[in-house]
């Protein structure tokens, strides 16, 4: 009877063993199941020291300036502004290109009027470029078609490395605006020049025709030359008239209400000219030398005289 006691504490003694090795005794590796990694998992690719960032170039705004230019109104001035949306600097220059003509009331082209290279390819004209760094790119044209016009382009990556750029597809742009057809003309009036007594020379000017626009006004040069002795002196009108009396339409010339501004040309500086007393100068004048207003009649902008003060 004893022996059979004692086999009974053995087995049982044997069976707790086992199951402490079993389950959670000594050390033993638990049994709970892992979360399985699904097939195709980029979980490596996770980690922060092989996470790449990418430049993005991108045209964030167009101006045309002014914004409805007119034929023979003067120069248009186009500023296109890119941005590398990115969060990593560019590793070389760009080229942003630009395009600009005339189109139908459809958006068809209109053959013959266009300047198709405006900003041609390759020209590194967009620097390299940080995370949020900003570039403007300034192009000035002369259009002379009345109408719709298409202003279009992209940015050129080619220097860049192949796929160094996160998002190639937003570096076209397109833009549209309209040219008024001509303005009706000024007629700016060179009456006579004329010396002071101290040497200067005085000029009488008028405009007998419609208003001159603020930004040909400001664009406009008078040139005074004394010829054979001295190269050629030039000075804004709008500095000559600051109160802007030409620009006003006028009547004309010699009729009542005609309005007159007159100008004595300074002595000195660097558009400075004295005549010394008791020689005879041969003086030329032009308004508008390098022509911005649109001018009914040219042939009355300039005199050539003989001065001797």
């Amino acid at each position: 009877m004893k022996t059979t006691i004692k086999s009974v504490f053995l087995i049982i003694g044997a069976a707790a063993m086992a199951f402490l090795f079993a389950g959670q005794g000594l050390g033993a590796e638990n049994t709970k199941p892992l979360k399985r990694v699904p097939a195709g998992s980029n979980m490596k690719k996770m980690d922060v020291g092989n996470v790449i960032g990418k430049p993005d170039l991108k045209v964030i705004a167009l101006n045309v300036n002014p914004k409805t230019p007119s034929v023979g109104g003067g120069t248009i001035t186009i500023e296109v502004s890119v941005k590398n949306q990115g969060n990593v600097a560019t590793s070389a220059a760009c080229s942003l290109t630009m395009s600009v003509f005339s189109v139908d009331e459809n958006g068809y082209r209109i053959q013959g009027n266009s300047l198709m290279a405006a900003i041609p390819g390759y020209t590194n004209n967009i620097p390299i470029l940080g995370p949020g760094q900003k570039h403007v790119i300034t192009k000035y044209i002369n259009l002379h078609h009345p109408g719709r016009n298409q202003i279009e382009g992209g940015i050129n990556t080619e220097s860049l490395q192949p796929g160094e750029e996160s998002n190639p597809q937003n570096n076209y742009y397109k833009h549209y605006f309209t040219m008024k057809p001509q303005a009706a003309p000024a007629d700016l009036v060179l009456h006579y020049i004329k010396a002071t007594p101290d040497g200067r020379i005085q000029i009488k000017m008028s405009n007998a025709g419609k208003a001159i626009p603020d930004y040909a006004f400001g664009r406009a040069w008078v040139k005074a030359t004394v010829i054979g002795s001295s190269p050629h002196r030039q000075i804004l009108l709008k500095d000559m008239d600051p109160q802007g009396i030409l620009k006003k339409p006028g009547v004309p010339a010699g009729t009542p209400g005609q309005k007159y501004v007159t100008f004595i040309w300074p002595d000195s500086g660097s558009q400075g000219i004295n005549l010394t007393s008791g020689y005879s100068y041969s003086v030329e004048v032009i308004l508008d030398c390098f022509p911005r207003i649109i001018d009914a009649d040219r042939t009355n902008n300039s005199k050539t005289v003989t001065l001797s003060p």
